[in-house]
């Protein structure tokens, strides 16, 4: 999974509901709406500047994992990608998407968000197949 705050806050709540033994991985992929850079007018959604280092990206993470209350109790795992990008290039993740893998295979490959990205329809998914 790639992606934005909101989404942090969307899946870490159907994460509670699901209760279930699915292991949820977060990847935290370049940052979207960069305060310096292709940003929103608000400053609500446009507070992390584009990361100039890992530290950066780090720092990034730790702010998300905060603002969107994850925290070890929640039992998701939280990453960072490199500065390459190799995550975010192997999985077509930016600006943010939802896979199920299992097995070494993807089951699942969401849209693109933010319009194609879509919680329920991952519940769908993994109501009806897992």
């Amino acid at each position: 999974f790639l992606a934005s705050l909101k989404s942090f806050i969307e899946l870490a709540q159907y994460h509670n509901e699901l209760n279930s033994p699915i292991d949820f991985i977060i990847i935290y992929i370049k940052e979207a709406h960069a305060s310096d850079g292709w940003k929103f007018d608000h400053p609500q959604f446009s507070f992390i500047a584009n990361h100039q280092d890992i530290k950066d990206r780090l720092d990034a993470v730790k702010i998300l994992m905060d603002m969107g209350n994850i925290t070890e109790e929640n039992k998701i795992d939280v990453y960072c990608d490199t500065m390459d990008d190799h995550t975010n290039h192997l999985f077509y993740g930016w600006p943010e998407r939802l896979y199920i893998l299992y097995d070494e295979k993807i089951l699942y490959h969401g849209g693109e968000g933010p319009h194609e990205y879509s919680v329920p329809s991952l519940a769908y998914f993994l109501k009806h197949n897992i």
